[in-house]
């Protein structure tokens, strides 16, 4: 067996290079609106990130229902309070036990960036903390290219990158990914948005949240977080949300996240996936703003920010003064003093391949993430809101 340690001088380059706008001398951090009827959202090319996204609550009151900072330098200057805030994660999303996988009796080394144990997200460098180049922008769409060199956080192959957003009069938010590679690697990208439909109008917590996930399977995991192998049913347990229920109702019974931990940090797997049909659907009764998400892949992971620390400033413009938007990187006045986001206050739903997949190679080659030198990876995920006006 070969092993391959490259990451090291890898992130070196990476901390050097990746600190300067990528094209043209374009600020990373200016934000790129797109909109259409009822919906608007923000980017910035850091991360290919997600720092606003606005739709009206029962009332016809826009809200920013997606967590961020005000001033968008600090994604970067503050990239762990908390980690992969609304950005692309990647190269391969969520955990990768003790930082090793084998393609083809190859061994690959990636950074222990949680708790010395895992690779989290893609690494100390990955996609989230990269600055992304802009190659389109209309009224309703933009889209963002990403090129990850050979051996970048120790993953195998240069990996071309793209991810398009576009919003439509439906309300609706769709994401395409796509990714090439020019030697055989692993791939798997996800959307890492921290979400409170009630914009922090009534509660400090999600935990009124009312949400359904359409499984009745979850992947066991260890302390870790790492997958044991196992598919554990959610009959009986607070992993049920097959009906309907309030994140809170069995919020303290919810103990499969982790090493003394309450709360969901899980991946529910779907049977028979259909990308026509919802897997998720989550609202706020205060707003009544729904959020209900479609995906071609066959899993979903919930995390129920029990992380969050108070650390995070929640945004000081919580509602619209006017339809119109501007790009300016602060958009409030200074003076306000800031409200902190509390543990359980917002909610974070992936749509992506089985967790660890790439070290259950009994799953199957389809859910370990080998992407194959001259193919290509594709993910589509549709955020589709909505008002609620009986509760």
């Amino acid at each position: 067996m070969v092993t391959i340690l490259t990451f090291a001088a890898v992130l070196s380059a990476a901390l050097i290079t990746q600190a300067k706008p990528t094209h043209g001398g374009n600020d990373p951090f200016r934000r790129h609106t797109i909109k259409a009827k009822g919906i608007e959202a923000s980017f910035i090319e850091y991360g290919a990130t997600l720092t606003n996204l606005w739709v009206d609550d029962k009332n016809g009151v826009p809200r920013d229902v997606i967590l961020g900072w005000d001033d968008t330098t600090q994604y970067n200057l503050q990239s762990d309070v908390p980690g992969f805030l609304a950005a692309v994660v990647g190269r391969y999303a969520n955990r990768i036990a003790n930082g090793t996988f084998t393609i083809d009796d190859t061994e690959y080394h990636t950074p222990l960036n949680e708790n010395d144990i895992t690779t989290l997200h893609g690494g100390d460098m990955g996609f989230d903390r990269l600055n992304w180049t802009l190659i389109d922008k209309g009224k309703n769409n933009v889209s963002f290219k990403l090129t990850s060199p050979d051996g970048d956080e120790g993953f195998p192959g240069t990996a071309d990158i793209i991810v398009k957003y576009a919003v439509n009069d439906n309300q609706e938010w769709h994401i395409d990914y796509e990714g090439t590679t020019d030697q055989d690697t692993i791939m798997m990208l996800s959307q890492h948005g921290y979400w409170n439909l009630d914009a922090f109008t009534t509660s400090e917590t999600v935990e009124d949240h009312v949400l359904q996930i359409a499984s009745d399977k979850f992947i066991k995991t260890d302390g870790s977080l790492i997958p044991t192998g196992e598919f554990s049913n959610v009959e009986g347990t607070a992993l049920d949300f097959r009906s309907a229920k309030s994140i809170g109702q069995d919020l303290q019974e919810a103990t499969e996240c982790g090493f003394d931990c309450i709360g969901y940090d899980n991946c529910w797997i779907f049977s028979e996936p259909n990308p026509d049909e919802y897997q998720a659907t989550v609202y706020a009764p205060s707003t009544g703003i729904q959020l209900a998400i479609k995906t071609d892949q066959v899993a979903l992971q919930f995390y129920s920010c029990h992380g969050l620390d108070g650390t995070l400033p929640i945004k000081k413009k919580k509602h619209h003064k006017h339809h119109g938007h501007h790009d300016r990187r602060c958009n409030d006045d200074d003076d306000d003093k800031h409200e902190y986001v509390q543990k359980y206050g917002c909610l974070v739903l992936e749509t992506e391949n089985y967790v660890d997949g790439i070290n259950n190679p009994e799953w199957g080659e389809e859910h370990t993430g080998i992407l194959r030198k001259d193919e290509k990876y594709t993910h589509h995920a549709e955020y589709h809101f909505s008002v609620r006006k009986d509760d």
